[in-house]
């Protein structure tokens, strides 16, 4: 099935105070380098939703700019399934280190029905590591439009398709895909995992 990846690297990093998608983890590759690897190998499309483009401009691939300003993450998945030449999309966060390439795959082979294809760990949807349909752009334009810009909010208005954990635990059993970086303390912890698993 054809589908594109989208990179999601437009937040505002309030916690962290850098640039999350910069964040190198092994003194070497940067988080923004470890997914374009990754989705290389798994996309003939990438594309990289950001404020601040020329940042990206290194990268050999589609780099856009979000087309409404100031509606956080809604708003990079609004932009990124406008500017996809795909129906079939899968959305990641710039700050998570650890995506199963075979756990992409599982959810981006779901039948292309569904609008929404997403992992559900703990009664909590993993919004930043899911498949969306261009069919969804009109559920998320109404969101943001009412500026209801909480993701968890799109579930109840789509065709969704929920991946249990038992799913994920065959090609993920730590649930590292859905680990991000937000804090000091969370890249030390991620370092930490990175030295364990390498």
């Amino acid at each position: 099935m054809k589908a594109s990846g989208i990179i999601l690297a437009g937040g505002k990093n309030t916690r962290i105070k850098t640039k999350k998608a910069f964040i190198q983890l092994n003194g070497k590759i940067t988080l923004i380098e470890n997914t374009l690897t990754l989705f290389k190998k798994i996309f003939p499309e990438i594309i990289i939703v950001t404020n601040n483009p020329g940042a990206y401009s290194k990268f050999e691939t589609k780099v856009v700019e979000d087309l409404i300003k100031d509606k956080g993450s809604l708003g990079g998945i609004f932009t990124g399934l406008c500017f996809s030449t795909s129906q079939v999309n899968f959305m990641i966060g710039c700050d998570m280190p650890f995506p199963n390439s075979d756990l992409i795959n599982y959810i981006i082979q779901k039948p292309v029905e569904y609008d929404l294809v997403i992992p559900v760990i703990n009664n909590k949807a993993e919004t930043l590591f899911a498949r969306y349909s261009k069919n969804t752009l009109p559920v998320i334009c109404s969101h943001l439009l009412k500026d209801k810009l909480k993701l968890q909010d799109l579930l109840s208005d789509l065709m969704a398709l929920k991946i249990t954990p038992e799913e994920v635990e065959r090609f993920d059993p730590e649930h590292l895909s859905f680990f991000n970086v937000n804090t000091q303390e969370d890249l030390a912890k991620a370092k930490d995992i990175y030295s364990k698993h390498r």
